[in-house]
């Protein structure tokens, strides 16, 4: 007797990283939400079995945890790394900021991926608790950068301001990316710093 020859295609020895997984996780919630963040579509797109998975992470939980880690370390602390970087001038760390703020489209990983856990925050007491710490934080970094550059000012009004501006910015279709950009310097001119 003949034996069939199989069609499947022989595994690849992977060696993963907790990392890859984050970064797996990260583009499946940008693209397609938290709920589509599962162990099965993660092991498909990295080509693996859960038990992959399970020698990585205790549950999806905890990666899910992760990846609002990741966010908020991205998203915010290295932002304000990059820009305190670059300028020590608040109102040019204020420019940058609005820039940063809106220079990723949603249709774009960083756009998307802030959409996408604003909007889990919706339906998760315990994601919107640290997107509400998220919020603060940058909140509270652009009050001292408005302090900075106008002591006499109401700082914490032009930072709740400023952060709106830019998160609905982002949620407008009906600019282009060129004219949301122009409205934001018009706004730092006009409003911010007039």
């Amino acid at each position: 007797m003949v034996a069939k020859k199989s069609t499947r295609k022989p595994a690849v020895n992977v060696q993963l990283q907790r990392s890859d997984w984050v970064k797996a996780g990260l583009e499946i919630l940008a693209s397609h939400g938290h709920d589509a963040v599962t162990i099965a579509l993660l092991t498909e797109r990295l080509g693996v079995t859960k038990g992959s998975f399970y020698w990585h992470f205790e549950s999806r939980e905890e990666l899910l945890g992760l990846l609002l880690q990741d966010w908020r370390e991205h998203a915010t602390l290295r932002v304000i790394e990059k820009v305190e970087f670059k300028s020590k001038d608040p109102k040019d760390r204020v420019r940058q900021l609005a820039h940063l703020s809106i220079s990723s489209s949603i249709a774009e990983f960083g756009g998307a991926l802030e959409l996408a856990v604003r909007s889990w925050a919706r339906t998760d007491d315990l994601v919107r608790e640290i997107v509400a710490k998220v919020d603060r934080q940058r909140i509270e970094y652009l009050e001292k950068q408005f302090k900075a550059a106008n002591p006499s000012g109401d700082a914490e009004l032009m930072a709740a301001m400023h952060y709106s501006l830019s998160t609905g910015l982002r949620l407008i279709f009906a600019y282009s990316e060129k004219k949301k950009l122009e409205l934001r310097d018009q706004a730092l001119e006009k409003i911010f710093f007039k």
